[in-house]
């Protein structure tokens, strides 16, 4: 998360700070002296690499250029699918939209007529016929309108497109059916956050992931009680970060894919989503930041088909030059840019023409009839379009993707939850205990208590109760629940305790629509959990038995859902009396 101007902020010593200190230790230089000398030597003159990690800043130029859109415009399928987002998302790009696509007609049509100019032979000593200029007002008026949509509207494509993917591979990994190779490619899924608190000045870090450390490079001891600029470096487009300030100040929740710089100066693609977080009374009290590193997905253009054929033409123009335009090619880039009802109408004219000069049919049925592949029914799915939150439902606090329901923890021994995501703040749920909203199997819930109080990253599949679970509910499957994955992160303060934890809540189908039902192996517990819940320290009974007694409440008989029955004051008139208070309140929100 990125705040502000990187001028703003001293950072530690970088690649960057000692650029010029390097000279000092250069060895000898290996290549030849002079450029076109043939002087024996052991220089082979590699070029410098084109496509690598450590240049991932030419490739974000090339991410967020206009050759990326003009690519995305000239596949039919590619085109469909930017302008519905732009509809239901960007709406107030459309026109400009609509406006780029005619202006960029009219250039081919001025390009295919001075192509066709340039066949017709000039007189000796005369400069090539030129058939046709853009008006310079209209070429302003263009730039204008291209520079408008790559700095808004392509990013937040890209985005929408990166958070689709990304949340997919979130839900696989999370219930346990991802492949090895996406961890890689997408590394420190639901691993990196950071808490800000706008309260203070300049919004500084209050809290942050063990992950946030490791990405960045920087460590607790700057990262806490710094804004989230010191992140930025020489390459972070402007217009992000001032989309970043403005919703920060406003606010908002907004999601973004920035470049920015480790501490060691390397840069890296940070796919940044961050959200306010709301008291009860509706103030905001704290931003919460959540990051993941895409890099591996914009090199190669692994995570967009557009980014891919771009790349790939990158390097046949790098390979072989340029092509030279001449007037077939000029004419079929600007057949590629016409709409289908300006196509039906050439080709309506062509078959007419045939017609009338005799060659009818015939000649026509030696062209090849054969078109590129159509793709049919391969719209956005409802799924996919239920990721991003539609704009007609305002800033709230709404996160894209798998982050639409998470939950902000207390640490132990309170883990009370204190903030949610807008798809969870529902009546009831809000200052009440985690522990009585988790059902399923007992070794479960105390392997989750475990790994909560020693201050383990957990992941677990549990049954979401729709209503509080009590000491006198004897049975978790007899009470009302949904199957849920969990996947809970410590973030850390200034003393390296856990401050809060972010609780991310997976759906499976629900959210991606991608997961098969007959698949779903339930794994209680995976990864870092494991350990943290076979601790030899304490046993799941005693650790249970223990916040209890810290919770004030009295203790449970062996066998219950938590150990035991039912209070031992109050009763069982008491019990269901509470029940049904529970219930006429949790009746509103049991589809969770």
């Amino acid at each position: 998360m990125s705040l502000g101007t990187a001028a703003r902020s001293v950072s530690p010593p970088s690649l960057f700070d000692r650029a010029d200190d390097r000279h000092d230790h250069d060895t000898e230089p290996t290549t030849a002296l002079g450029s076109g000398s043939d002087e024996p030597s052991y220089d082979l003159k590699p070029p410098a690499p084109s496509i690598s990690h450590d240049n991932i800043e030419a490739l974000s130029e090339r991410f967020f250029s206009l050759d990326h859109l003009d690519v995305i415009l000239r596949d039919h399928n590619l085109a469909a699918r930017f302008t519905r987002f732009l509809n239901q998302y960007r709406p107030q790009h459309a026109q400009a939209l609509t406006r780029y696509r005619e202006t960029k007609k009219a250039m081919a049509a001025v390009e295919y007529a001075n192509a066709i100019a340039e066949q017709i032979l000039a007189a000796p000593g005369h400069p090539p016929y030129v058939a046709a200029t853009l008006d310079e007002q209209f070429e302003v008026r263009s730039s204008e309108i291209a520079e408008d949509l790559v700095d808004d509207a392509l990013p937040a494509y890209i985005t929408h497109r990166l958070v689709t993917l990304v949340t997919d591979t979130l839900v696989k990994e999370i219930t346990g059916n991802n492949a090895p190779i996406m961890r890689e490619l997408i590394p420190s899924l639901a691993e990196v956050y950071c808490v800000t608190d706008p309260s203070l000045r300049d919004n500084p870090i209050v809290y942050a992931s063990e992950e946030f450390y490791n990405t960045t490079q920087y460590g607790r001891e700057y990262t806490i009680g710094r804004n989230c600029r010191f992140l930025q470096g020489p390459k972070s487009s402007n217009s992000t970060v001032q989309r970043l300030i403005k919703a920060l100040a406003a606010g908002q929740e907004i999601c973004e894919t920035i470049l920015n710089y480790r501490r060691d100066g390397s840069p890296f693609m940070n796919l940044l989503m961050t959200a306010p977080l709301y008291d009860n009374k509706g103030a905001v009290r704290y931003f919460l930041g959540c990051q993941i590193d895409v890099s591996s997905l914009v090199e190669g253009g692994r995570g967009l088909e557009s980014f891919a054929q771009l790349l790939a033409r990158d390097r046949s123009e790098s390979r072989f030059g340029g092509r030279q335009k001449d007037a077939k090619h000029a004419l079929s880039e600007l057949g590629g840019m016409l709409t289908e009802e300006e196509s039906n109408m050439v080709k309506s004219q062509t078959r007419r023409g045939s017609e009338e000069t005799g060659l009818g049919a015939s000649a026509l049925s030696h062209r090849p009839t054969r078109g590129g592949r159509k793709i049919l029914g391969m719209d956005d799915t409802a799924a996919e379009r239920g990721l991003w939150p539609d704009r007609a439902l305002g800033p709230s606090g709404r996160l894209p993707g798998v982050y639409q329901n998470y939950l902000l923890v207390r640490p132990y021994p309170s883990l009370r939850i204190t903030f949610t995501s807008p798809a969870l703040r529902i009546p009831g749920l809000l200052q009440t205990k985690f522990l009585e909203r988790i059902g399923g199997p007992h070794h479960v819930r105390e392997g989750i208590l475990d790994a909560l109080s020693h201050g383990t990253g957990v992941t677990a599949k549990i049954t979401w109760l729709t209503h509080s679970a009590t000491p006198g509910d004897r049975d978790s499957t007899g009470m009302h629940g949904k199957p849920r994955w969990i996947h809970c992160t410590p973030l850390l303060g200034s003393d390296e305790r856990v401050g809060v934890w972010m609780i991310v809540m997976v759906e499976s189908e629900e959210v991606t629509g991608a997961l098969n039902r007959g698949q779903q192996v339930q794994q209680p517990l995976q990864g870092p959990a494991v350990e943290g819940a076979a601790s030899s320290r304490f046993t799941g009974g005693k650790l249970y038995a223990e916040y209890l007694r810290r919770e004030g409440k009295p203790g449970l008989e062996e066998g219950s859902q938590y150990g035991g029955s039912v209070r031992s004051r109050g009763g069982k008139e008491s019990v269901r009396e509470e029940h049904r208070e529970r219930e006429e309140v949790d009746d509103q929100f049991r589809d969770f």
